[in-house]
């Protein structure tokens, strides 16, 4: 059976009141379990400099790693710029072979606490130069953030933070991702 590496931040971790969950792994596993065995290395609050520094923990032996990092490097109080964003971001790609490369999520448009750290411009910003690096690498891009825009009732998508999706936030964000990793599998 072929292994599949999901690597990123909070999104990724299922996080929920201030804890990381298998939420979001087990939803892959659910939905790959006839394609590939899944294996969920992401770290809350990382940004792709953490990224970077985490690489030594991708197994070799591995078919396929999910990327998913880009909202908390796109977060003005603590991310960081969009060079490094993609410098880092294309080491990651050089460094775990055949990958899938996520684009960022959009935070609750009605949550102000969280929007005062993004903006649309700067989320188009990173979400574009995820886009840009992951053709370079010739890695498929998932592009959510238009598909979340255009969500009805957006916020029951989103924990009271604005940020860390709900139980339908998460099984939105698996099923944009999934049929690509099946079409990169088979």
């Amino acid at each position: 059976m072929k292994k599949i590496i999901l690597f990123g931040d909070s999104i990724f971790n299922g996080y929920r009141d201030g804890c990381d969950t298998n939420l979001v792994t087990n939803l892959f596993k659910k939905q790959l379990k006839n394609y590939a065995q899944v294996e969920n290395i992401s770290k809350s609050g990382a940004t792709t400099v953490e990224g970077v520094d985490y690489l030594v923990q991708i197994p070799a032996e591995k078919d396929l790693t999910v990327v998913e990092y880009g909202n908390n490097d796109a977060a003005t109080a603590w991310g960081i710029s969009p060079e490094n964003y993609e410098r880092n971001l294309g080491q990651i790609l050089d460094a775990v072979g055949k990958s899938v490369v996520v684009g960022l999520c959009y935070p609750d448009p009605t949550n102000s606490e969280i929007n005062q750290f993004y903006g649309d411009e700067r989320l188009d910003l990173f979400n574009s130069i995820a886009k840009k690096v992951a053709f370079e690498h010739k890695s498929p891009f998932v592009d959510i953030l238009p598909a979340m825009r255009k969500l009805k009732h957006i916020s029951t998508y989103y924990q009271a933070d604005g940020q860390h999706l709900t139980d339908k936030g998460n099984g939105f964000l698996v099923n944009q991702i999934v049929p690509t990793i099946k079409k990169e599998l088979d």
